[in-house]
């Protein structure tokens, strides 16, 4: 690990005017793309640098009087076969957290999806990204910052819901249960909803033949 964090911190202090960069580094004999990501990714008082090796790990740094520290490690499961990063404020907190979609040539976590989505929290005060786990269960994966919420959905399961931040943690206001995904025949597609006051899970309403809401296919990218 200190090979590769050495390697790492020797590159981002010889291209301090790249934010985006990659390099190609020999690593037991085997040539490996190292891509660089750097700048106020989190925070616009602090310097971070996300360090992705192909078909491995993600690398987090952080920038602290004038030297850059390996701050962390973002593991994927399986066989990696390559991820992508996105940075956004998921929590609505007024920074940008990290989330990754990891792509697998082996192995799924959901939905026989071949990959994990995974989320990390930007915490200011400890500056370090900090991991829901519960996200990994969702493939399908939304929010709305002027709804403040948050769109989750496992397809192959038929769920779907919306959720609000409550003291860090998430908590479902609204639900859909569908068939759609395992059903074939429209005809016979049904699509129930729930909602939830204090906890509890209420019924709303149960419409055969009716999709997903438009609004939360738009959420989910469809």
């Amino acid at each position: 690990m200190s090979f590769f964090t050495d390697y790492c911190i020797r590159k981002l202090e010889s291209h301090k005017g790249s934010d985006r960069f990659y390099t190609l580094a020999v690593f037991d004999g085997d040539t490996t793309k190292v891509q660089f990501c750097r700048g106020n990714i989190c925070s616009s008082q602090k310097q971070h640098a996300i360090v992705g090796f192909a078909n491995k790990n993600l690398f987090f740094f952080f920038l602290k009087n004038d030297s850059w520290t390996l701050r962390q490690v973002m593991h994927g499961f399986g066989v990696i076969k390559d991820s992508a990063l996105q940075f956004a404020d998921v929590n609505f907190d007024g920074y940008k957290d990290l989330s990754i979609v990891w792509n697998y040539s082996a192995g799924s976590c959901s939905c026989t999806a071949p990959g994990c989505r995974d989320l990390y929290l930007y915490n200011s005060e400890r500056d370090k990204l900090v991991h829901i786990p519960e996200i990994r269960s969702y493939f399908d994966f939304g929010f709305s910052a002027e709804e403040q919420s948050i769109y989750l959905g496992e397809h192959c399961k038929g769920f779907y819901g919306k959720f609000i931040w409550q003291d860090g943690r998430l908590q479902i206001q609204e639900e859909y249960i569908s068939n759609q995904y395992g059903e074939a025949d429209s005809s016979r597609w049904h699509l129930e909803h729930f909602i939830y006051c204090n906890g509890e899970r209420v019924p709303a309403y149960t419409i055969p033949n009716l999709p997903l809401p438009e609004k939360w296919q738009r959420q989910f990218g469809w």
